[in-house]
């Protein structure tokens, strides 16, 4: 009988440690880990998304662009990245509604797409190619 017992009070004290606790006013979406930090710039109006490729033909300066702060595991003790200040490049031959070049450090340039971009257009393909 002791045997039962103690096996039924670890049975339940195992399954209450399993159960998630929630309530009627969590946010269903509040379970999904968030998302870790992409290469994200914003630039007149718009979001890009970062490649990879980093030997890209640059044209003029266009001006301030921002990659925004991110934080992919929040409540650990690391803070995150906060945003990052830089120059946005035209790409030669490339509409900057399309792609341009962001600069972090002189010298070093990293493409970055519009997010609305489906298929990259011929001139940047040749490019990308070479990366």
């Amino acid at each position: 009988m002791k045997a039962s017992l103690l096996l039924a009070a670890a049975l339940v004290s195992l399954s209450v440690g399993c159960t998630s606790v929630s309530s009627p006013d969590d946010d269903t979406d509040s379970a999904r880990p968030a998302p870790s930090c992409a290469y994200v710039v914003e630039y007149d109006g718009r979001t890009y998304l970062g490649r990879a490729e980093t030997d890209v033909p640059v044209g003029k300066s266009l001006g301030a662009a921002t990659r925004p702060a991110c934080d992919d595991t929040p409540g650990d003790a690391d803070e995150g990245e906060g945003p990052a200040l830089m120059t946005a490049f035209a790409v030669r031959g490339v509409d900057p509604a399309v792609a341009v070049a962001v600069a972090e450090d002189p010298g070093e340039y990293r493409l970055v797409v519009a997010d609305s971009v489906k298929e990259l257009p011929p001139e940047l393909r040749g490019e990308t190619e070479h990366s």
